[in-house]
């Protein structure tokens, strides 16, 4: 039995004040949407992720989100847990297949997609991210309770940079991190995305740290005007399409 409108795929994301924002969690998203899979979302706060997991019996190395509970087969069935936005991806266009679903992961590009994903996020993802975390903890973006689980967890990861303003080094270091990967883009002949003209998982990465970015920001986004016409406005028009992704939702209100 496959998921349906009554009886959808759960899909486990962060609280905040300000709907969803995490670069992870966007991963999963984008996913459903595409593969055009019913969910429901629910919300969970910092603070709650680990008790939440380990009550619904969720083996994992780390008690993370995103996760999904994807409605068993058997009506009296347990549902099946699968956490991390990679092995999301990869159970569901297992059990969700092509071409009735439209796949994640081109034919034979899994472990390239792994690879190129860790690469964005760990070199040129990472950058921006080193500057823009710190801002999460700021009074009014996520719930008070998952506020003070961060400021107590993830004291080291929210440190900031001591200048992350236009024209800094920070600034500068990022330009040169996105510019070499998106030099590695332009090998492709034609298209916006990762692989050319289809859409996949590292677009869905990519999104998410713009998503990230966009939503942490907020006011006139001075950041993401800046990246979104670096290298003739690649990132601008990658983002056209996830955007037009994310609206596109299957999301069960």
């Amino acid at each position: 039995m496959a998921a349906t409108k009554e009886n959808p795929i759960v899909f486990y994301d962060i609280l905040s004040e300000h709907g969803y924002w995490s670069p992870n969690t966007y991963k999963t998203r984008l996913t459903l949407n595409h593969k055009r899979l019913p969910y429901r979302v629910e919300y969970v706060s910092f603070s709650d992720i680990t008790p939440k997991l380990k009550e619904l019996g969720v083996r994992a190395m780390h008690y993370t989100l995103p996760m999904i509970a994807d409605p068993s087969p058997d009506p009296n069935g347990k549902p099946t847990y699968v956490v991390d936005s990679f092995d999301i991806a990869l159970y569901l266009d297992k059990t969700y297949p092509a071409p009735k679903y439209p796949v994640v992961f081109p034919p034979g590009t899994r472990a390239v997609q792994k690879i190129t994903a860790d690469l964005f996020t760990n070199k040129a993802g990472y950058v921006i991210l080193s500057g823009m975390v710190p801002l999460t903890a700021r009074d009014g973006f996520l719930d008070e309770r998952g506020r003070e689980y961060l400021l107590k967890t993830r004291k080291e990861f929210l440190k900031a940079p001591a200048d992350t303003s236009i024209g800094s080094k920070f600034w500068g270091d990022a330009h040169e991190k996105w510019s070499w990967f998106g030099e590695i883009l332009d090998l492709n002949e034609e298209g916006p995305f990762v692989t050319g003209k289809q859409i996949s998982f590292t677009d869905f990465a990519i999104g998410g740290i713009i998503s990230f970015i966009r939503r942490v920001e907020g006011g006139d986004m001075q950041m993401w005007k800046a990246i979104s016409e670096w290298q003739g406005g690649r990132w601008a028009r990658l983002w056209t399409e996830i955007e037009k992704l994310e609206k596109d939702s299957t999301e069960v209100v």
